[in-house]
């Protein structure tokens, strides 16, 4: 059997089918399988750019809070603009993007 996943030109991980519900008490028997990019497209434009978290000990994290651009402290925006840039260009220079798809966005 073989699974295809698509690359995120961004962070370099991959996504693709997935396993959505399962047996109770059984994690390991798939009852449903989604598409982890359909999720992608419920995401909210005004959501944050950062996640701020926090450890509970033994490797357990949780949210307490989110970070705008100007409030990021290990310089990460910059990082991930230049990534986002990059793959606009990357996109056009694969033919995967248009020059219009670009341009009706900026409209």
């Amino acid at each position: 059997m073989q699974y295809r996943q698509a690359i995120c030109s961004v962070c370099g991980t991959s996504h693709g089918r997935e396993v959505t519900r399962t047996v109770p008490g059984k994690p390991y028997i798939p009852l449903e399988h989604g598409n982890y990019w359909e999720r992608t497209e419920h995401f909210k434009p005004d959501k944050p750019f950062g996640v701020i978290m926090a450890s509970e000990g033994r490797g357990s994290l949780i949210s307490v809070g989110y970070f705008q651009p100007e409030d990021d402290q290990d310089g990460y925006f910059p990082l991930v603009k230049a990534r986002v840039l990059a793959t606009v260009k990357e996109w056009l220079a694969n033919g995967w993007l248009s020059k219009d798809e670009v341009s009706s966005l900026l409209s």
